[in-house]
């Protein structure tokens, strides 16, 4: 029985050669998009779970409650904290096993490198992702060591941990343990670390993506946490971990963080005018948190993931809907099979189990297909993702056996209507040659087809809307000068010594209009920042401005507008004496006004004194965060160490190929040993849309899949049709209507559904567009002309798919179509 149903099954495939083919390519290209997103979805949901203590490990972060005349104004979550929290909980609560710290670097992005081997020339290199860890983190972190104790590796203040790849990258292929390595910046102070272990790399499955560690003991933090008076107040940039012993209720723990706050931090909190709260979240959940943006690195949103969801369950549910489209316009061909297998006495659940015994066959024939073409498109996949998925995740037996489900799903869902709907039809009528598609049918498949052109246009509303806004991003005004400048990192004590000479040699040259050194530069982290009040208005009304340390000419040079005062400048030698340039949006923070503002004292607390701010320009308002957030109040303060953690050089040429040169040969000049590096302002700016960039792109290129579907769908539906009426076609062009007429004719109906989807996904579109753009602070508002060119472009497309069929049907010789007549 099951052999003859197979045959049958293959002759019906070999006999419709055109429909299979639109089928089979229709429903593998859906698979592929399906099992793609499935692929990458499945990556983003598996961040941390390999962790040995996953289901014991948390972090401890903090919600601070900012407060004015002692009423809550505001609250903002954050994944770090201060320093004493970590082993302050651990000695408090028996519940918590081990505690570990994390410091991100706030100061430089990247650390030099360096390693002289045998007398050869020293080879150096900057590196990003160095992270300043506890000695108990590998305690609490599952690091896959393929050399070294993990236990121990980082007991030693002056031993560095190191990925398999910056291994390679310093040694080649000989043994790094035990090695020599020079680290410069903050992060190791120019010191020399022994590597005491080597681990395979963890970034694609961990929230913490570290090309190497180093003991929180060393380098700048570690002579802070010796030498500052450390509170639990300020200076949160520790990322704190615990682990909790085997059977503790989160919950429960978390009930008891109240007192301990009243313990430890009521009163270094009282003296600075906030509070704190704790809260725990299981690091399994980090890297999909929507509390937290950023832990260590950005989290995603689920609700990202659920759009990525939705496309792959549209683009495959089009792709069925073809399948049922053509199968259920086809069944007139199969009518007369279906009748004589009634007659024959077929049961009406023998036939069902013939007709969806069809579909999976041709649904696991696609499977193979969309195989080969998952294999084909992964690494094009990876670049569109920034992902870095294996094909031997591919050919895990967990997810072939979820593909092969995924086949067998698809093969009942595009087989049931077609199953149902024949297997329903009257054996007497069929023989007799009285079997026509029924209205049923007629207005299902009407249906369907508008239902995909809804998911089709909707998601090119999208892709418009998206496009705009980035466009919107990259072209907004920042409030300063972004094109042409050169950030050169000064990642080194050595380089910060050679900055003034760096500094009047490069701007020798004509074609560099300035240069000055910076600690930040607008479009990266600036994690500085100052509790400033009015002093007479009391520290209970504190407020964050975050700050900046700069020569005398940055704001000149990076192009700030000038308010209100002056900028620094060397004719004012006590501006180093805590004199402060603000932005507008200080201003209002604080209710002083433009014409008040200059000499208007600011308060900063610490450490029991009070160092009093004095203000001398103000500039006009300017974007130094992603247009996510609103400008929030900043402020300049002048450091003439000098000590920075770049130099901006502004140059004004057309030939940028030049003066990098110049500027990599004075650089070398001064510094042989350390490597040239730079980044351009602007492009760094635009990084942070990364995430809006790699949407937009997957949106895109799964738009035009989907649409490429539809149409497939489209065609083989024009063609039917064009075979049902061809007699028809026949009679009208023998009464004289003109090819025009008939193309018109055939392409009405179509054209008609189509119409009725754009009504339908405009204002469905509209509304998604609006939720995703409220993630924005600055945003587009959506133009009435992007629904006018999508609902036209739509018009066309489905035409053009049409017309094909419909011109090949009017050119026909009425001759041999009314034959048979």
């Amino acid at each position: 029985m099951l052999r003859n149903y197979l045959k049958i099954a293959v002759r019906n495939l070999l006999r419709s050669k055109s429909f299979s083919a639109i089928n089979i390519f229709g429903l593998s290209v859906g698979m592929t998009c399906c099992m793609l997103l499935l692929l990458y979805i499945r990556s983003e949901l598996s961040y941390d779970k390999h962790q040995q203590h996953a289901s014991e490990l948390y972090l401890m972060a903090q919600e601070t409650i900012i407060g004015k005349a002692n009423k809550d104004t505001g609250s903002e979550k954050n994944s770090t904290a201060s320093a004493p929290y970590a082993f302050a909980l651990k000695s408090e609560f028996p519940e918590i096993e081990q505690v570990a710290r994390l410091w991100v670097n706030l100061i430089d992005d990247k650390s030099l490198l360096q390693v002289r081997e045998g007398g050869k020339a020293v080879k150096s290199f900057y590196e990003t992702k160095g992270y300043q860890v506890d000695s108990t983190f590998f305690d609490l972190f599952s690091y896959q060591f393929t050399a070294g104790n993990p236990r121990t590796a980082l007991v030693d203040q002056h031993s560095v941990v190191l990925s398999e790849e910056i291994a390679h990258k310093l040694f080649g292929d000989a043994s790094a343990l035990n090695k020599l390595i020079r680290i410069g910046g903050t992060a190791g102070n120019g010191e020399d670390f022994k590597v005491t272990g080597v681990y395979r790399d963890e970034s694609a499955r961990s929230h913490i993506d570290a090309k190497f560690f180093l003991p929180i003991s060393a380098g700048w933090i570690g002579g802070f946490l010796r030498n500052v008076k450390l509170d639990f107040c300020c200076n949160n940039m520790f990322v704190t971990y615990l682990k909790l012993r085997p059977g503790t209720d989160p919950a429960q723990l978390q009930t008891k963080f109240p007192g301990f706050m009243d313990k430890y931090a009521s009163n270094d909190l009282k003296n600075v005018g906030f509070g704190k709260k704790l809260f725990l979240v299981s690091v399994p959940d980090l890297h999909l948190s929507d509390q937290l943006k950023t832990v260590v690195t950005p989290t995603n949103s689920t609700t990202y993931l659920y759009i990525l969801a939705s496309i792959a369950l549209f683009t495959l549910l089009i792709a069925c809907i073809n399948f049922m489209n053509l199968s259920t316009a086809r069944s007139a061909k199969r009518a007369a099979e279906v009748g004589v297998r009634k007659v024959m006495g077929a049961e009406r659940g023998s036939l069902i189990g013939q007709f969806l015994g069809e579909s999976i066959v041709l649904s696991l024939l696609a499977l193979v297909i969309a195989l080969g073409l998952v294999t084909l498109f992964l690494s094009v996949f990876n670049q569109l993702t920034a992902k870095s998925l294996q094909l031997a995740e591919l050919f895990e037996p967990g997810i072939i056996l979820a593909f092969i489900g995924l086949a067998l799903l698809t093969g009942l869902l595009a087989g049931s209507y077609p199953a149902f709907y024949l297997s329903l039809f009257n054996p007497a009528q069929v023989l007799k040659g009285k079997f026509t598609n029924t209205l049923s049918a007629v207005a299902l498949r009407r249906g369907l087809v508008v239902f995909q052109f809804v998911i089709s246009i909707g998601l090119v509303l999208a892709t418009f809307v998206i496009q705009e806004q980035m466009r919107f991003l990259r072209n907004t005004s920042l409030g300063f000068t972004q094109d042409q400048q050169i950030a050169i990192p000064l990642s080194s004590k050595e380089a910060n010594a050679a900055y003034t000479s760096y500094r009047a040699e490069i701007l020798r040259n004509n074609q560099i209009l300035g240069a000055a050194g910076t600690q930040y530069y607008p479009g990266i982290n600036n994690a500085s920042d100052f509790l400033l009040y009015r002093p007479e208005r009391g520290v209970m009304t504190a407020q964050q401005v975050k700050t900046n340390w700069v020569d005398y000419d940055f704001m000149q040079n990076m192009g700030f507008k000038l308010l209100a005062g002056r900028m620094f400048s060397r004719q004012f030698p006590g501006d180093t004496s805590n004199r402060i340039v603000v932005n507008e949006a200080t201003l209002r923070e604080f209710q002083i006004p433009l014409t008040k503002a200059i000499g208007q004292k600011l308060n900063f607390d610490w450490q029991g004194e009070t160092h009093p701010y004095e203000i001398v320009g103000v500039l006009k308002d300017f974007h130094f965060e992603k247009l996510h957030q609103t400008i929030q109040p900043y402020s300049f303060l002048l450091n003439s160490r000098p000590n920075y953690n770049y130099i901006i050089a502004h140059v004004k040429t057309a030939n940028m190929e030049t003066v990098l040169s110049f500027l990599e040969q004075k650089w070398k000049a001064l510094r042989p040993d350390e490597p040239f590096q730079y980044t351009f302002v602007n492009e760094d700016f635009q990084k942070n849309y990364e995430a809006e960039a790699r949407t937009s792109r997957i949106v895109t290129y799964f738009t035009v899949i989907s649409i490429l579907i539809s149409c497939l769908g489209l065609f083989g539906l024009a063609a039917f049709a064009a075979q049902q009426r061809t007699k028809e076609i026949g009679v009208r062009k023998v009464l004289g209507a003109s090819v025009t007429n008939i193309v018109l004719l055939l392409s009405r109906d179509f054209l008609t559904l189509v119409i009725i989807a754009i009504l339908i996904a405009s204002p469905i579109s509209w509304w998604a567009m609006n939720k995703w753009l409220q993630n924005f602070a600055y945003k587009i508002d959506i133009p009435w002309w992007i629904f006018a060119v999508v609902g036209v472009l739509a018009v066309v497309i489905a035409f053009t798919t049409v017309s094909f069929q419909s011109i090949k049907a009017a050119l026909m010789n009425p001759v041999k179509s009314l034959r048979s007549e």
